[in-house]
């Protein structure tokens, strides 16, 4: 999971090859010429995998992870505007049974909601009140929105209390989309529509906003990991989800999805293809859905 940090600096967290926690901080310059690591911070040294991490403030991060037990994690870190320093500022165990597959946003300034795998397999939204310096995190609510095997969560914002998710559901693996309303403060979470846009298969999620009221979504669908790009219409406040259209653009293998915004109609997709490589494909995505 990769974050900005400032014009030139990324922070990248990830798994070692014993599944350790990692963060790594990097230097881009804007032409993408060059790339150097900067600095490492080993932050868990048993389990760190289903990292999610988000920007709390100029140099304040918060990361959802699986640890110890498949136990599920929010951390923050301190990192420096120019990469060469990251401090762990707090931990909170906040799920004792089960955290895999996390997917967390920013509610407000110090309000996040996290999408992920909990007890029983079930799928939660949870939310947390996290302090600008990062020296606090509070558990603030949580709800159960599905209880029939979650997998592969992918959460969006769609406005200031509106939120999308696509994830997976069930032993058959179908791909769900479904919308909830968050309030600013974290201490309500209502699910307000549910879509089951693909009924064979939907995982290895990942959504992105076109614009104010579009959305695409990149998965692995048909039972054979084949690539789809999806479009959907999601009023603000969130009561419709409807599909606008769908192309299929990988009919092999196309999985670990990961969909970002190029320019107004052009976006990126990074995913594993035939045998396990890897690809990056391009792709034009008009504002009313529509795609080239």
């Amino acid at each position: 999971s990769l974050v900005k940090v400032d014009d030139d600096s990324y922070a990248l967290a990830y798994q070692s090859t014993d599944n350790d926690g990692f963060i790594t901080t990097f230097t881009i310059p804007a032409d993408g010429s060059t790339i150097t690591e900067v600095v490492t911070l080993v932050h868990d040294t048993d389990k760190g995998i289903y990292n999610s991490i988000v920007q709390v403030d100029a140099d304040t991060y918060v990361l959802a992870y699986t640890g110890t037990d498949d136990d599920g994690y929010i951390k923050t870190f301190t990192i420096s505007s120019d990469g060469t320093s990251i401090t762990e500022e707090a931990s909170l165990e906040h799920d004792t049974d089960n955290g895999t597959y996390n997917s967390i946003v920013q509610v407000d300034a110090d309000t996040y909601a996290l999408a992920y795998t909990g007890t029983d397999d079930d799928g939660y939204i949870k939310t947390f009140t996290i302090s600008a310096d990062g020296t606090s995190i509070t558990e603030v609510a949580s709800l159960v929105h599905d209880n029939t095997a979650v997998e592969h969560n992918s959460l969006c914002q769609v406005d200031s209390d509106t939120y999308v998710l696509a994830y997976t559901q069930g032993v058959d693996g179908d791909g769900f989309i479904k919308t909830f309303t968050i309030s600013s403060d974290g201490a309500t979470i209502t699910e307000v529509d549910e879509l089951e846009h693909d009924t064979d298969y939907g995982i290895h999620n990942s959504i992105v906003q076109v614009d104010s009221d579009t959305y695409a979504l990149a998965y692995s669908g048909n039972g054979a990991y084949d690539g789809f790009i999806k479009t959907f219409t999601i009023s603000s406040d969130g009561t419709s989800i409807t599909e606008v259209a769908s192309l299929e653009h990988d009919t092999g293998t196309a999985s670990s999805n990961s969909i970002v915004q190029v320019d107004a109609d052009t976006y990126a997709i990074a995913y594993a293809g035939a045998a396990s490589d890897g690809y990056i494909k391009t792709f034009t995505i008009q504002s009313d859905g529509s795609m080239g």
